[in-house]
């Protein structure tokens, strides 16, 4: 195969594990990144010597991260997270996150029982699961989409959707899970759904280990530190690209404040916005539906607390706390990090990683940095009863970097893709259209560069 000339635009997971794939395959790749660093939505700081991130926290030991980490002989460095339990506050109450109980719904039932978060008449709803019949999507077997608070409250009732899936799902994507897509954003549980009339039974029958969650003794950026390693890929940082256009069979890329460049393919591995500004003049009416994916802003605060205060605090030998949209809470998600992650463990100090922010909401705007950390520690210390005051903190602001896998989303990133086709060389890679998390987006990035790579086969052999 003759060497081919690429770009990849945006310097995140995604990008990087493309341009690591072309590179691989013999092409000549330019990795374009607007900022000043790699790792978009992988980032790791520094919080009194000991390596935090604050952006993605931990990857999972399935599927494509598993081989990749291999392929970078990364496995043997990884630390695994302590296996304890989370709790689940609304703001009055805390209970324990029962066992089984996912970001697609409950797999056990006495779990739900024995942790007292449903009243009576929503076990009694939730206990009915296996006795329901298939819902209408499981009938028909219909490609149609639902919204997984919409399903999971059909078989298990609306206490199980707003008490045990929406702090783990909704905290986890930002969003909304009456409005989260079934198919997009929680596509094993639409497998499921597909294949078992019951989500109980069928969690019974086909059940396996979960994943375990794993990062590094210098977090995650030292998987970022590693895709490119031992490739050729060119990396330009600050070099935001401003125009991608046609050229005969090629497309020329313009960089701000420099002469452009022509490339045989490219892939666009960036956020829905900056991505319909690229494209739109290739695909025209094609590439509308990327203006209406939605995204949620969020915040991140990383404190540090003295450790003989937190010692005698009960509560911290969970690993976190989540919280239902319904509690109205500033704070989402708290892990405790110095629990969770071995290597975090100090004998002066426990680190605490708070989170806030989901879509349609402008409070994290709205609030600066220090108001944004008193609420909540605030939280957090009506939550476990922790005494005391920070020792430090400091917060990560993430503007418009959740996206959200709406129902619909399919059907919108199907109409881009078939403008796409129509243009041969060109992709779209990454978690707006693809999912969430580190593992979808190393998915995405190798299915788009090995689309490229089979795109630059056929135009070499149609070639006279």
């Amino acid at each position: 195969m003759v060497q081919a000339s690429l770009a990849v635009i945006g310097g995140g997971v995604t990008g990087l594990v493309a341009a690591r794939r072309l590179a691989g395959a013999g092409h000549d790749v330019t990795l374009f990144e607007a900022g000043a660093r790699l790792g978009g939505q992988v980032r790791t700081v520094e919080m009194l010597g000991q390596p935090v991130d604050v952006g993605a926290e931990s990857l999972h030991l399935a599927g494509p991260n598993a081989q990749l980490l291999d392929e970078l002989g990364l496995t043997d460095q990884l630390i695994t997270a302590d296996s304890s339990f989370a709790w689940i506050w609304d703001g009055a109450r805390r209970r324990r996150l029962p066992a089984g109980m996912g970001p697609a719904g409950p797999t056990r039932m006495w779990p739900i029982v024995r942790s007292g978060a449903l009243s009576p008449l929503g076990m009694a709803r939730a206990g009915l699961e296996p006795l329901l019949p298939a819902t209408r999507e499981q009938r028909t077997g219909a490609q149609g989409d639902v919204s997984v608070g919409s399903f999971i409250g059909r078989r298990f009732g609306a206490e199980v959707t707003d008490r045990l899936v929406d702090p783990v799902l909704g905290s986890l994507h930002a969003g909304d899970v009456h409005r989260l897509s079934m198919r997009a954003a929680t596509p094993m549980l639409a497998a499921k759904a597909a294949r078992h009339r019951s989500l109980l039974l069928g969690s019974v029958r086909s059940a396996h280990p979960a994943p375990s969650f794993v990062t590094f003794a210098n977090g995650l950026a030292t998987l970022i530190d590693h895709i490119l390693a031992g490739t050729n890929v060119r990396v330009r940082l600050s070099s935001p690209v401003e125009t991608i256009a046609r050229s005969g069979r090629r497309f020329r890329l313009v960089e701000t404040g420099a002469d452009g460049s022509e490339f045989d393919g490219v892939v666009v591995a960036l956020p829905a916005a900056p991505a319909l500004g690229l494209m739109q003049p290739l695909l025209g009416v094609d590439a509308a539906p990327l203006g209406t994916l939605r995204t949620a802003s969020v915040a991140t605060a990383v404190v540090a607390w003295d450790a003989a205060s937190a010692a005698s605090c009960d509560p911290l030998r969970a690993t976190g706390i989540l919280t239902p949209a319904k509690a109205r809470t500033l704070m989402k998600a708290a892990t405790f990090l110095s629990t969770k992650w071995p290597h975090l463990r100090h004998p002066d100090h426990v680190l605490f990683r708070l989170s806030a922010g989901r879509v349609g909401e402008q409070r994290v705007a709205a609030l600066t940095d220090g108001q944004l950390v008193d609420q909540m520690v605030d939280e957090l210390q009506r939550a476990t009863g922790l005494t005391g005051s920070p020792l430090q903190a400091q917060v990560y602001r993430w503007p418009g970097a959740i996206p959200q896998l709406e129902v619909g989303h399919l059907e919108k990133l199907a109409n881009v893709r078939a403008g796409l086709a129509r243009l041969p060389g060109l992709a779209l890679a990454g978690a707006a259209y693809d999912g969430l998390g580190i593992s979808s987006c190393i998915a995405s990035g190798h299915r788009s560069a090995e689309a490229l790579i089979d795109e630059l086969v056929l135009n070499e052999e149609a070639q006279p």
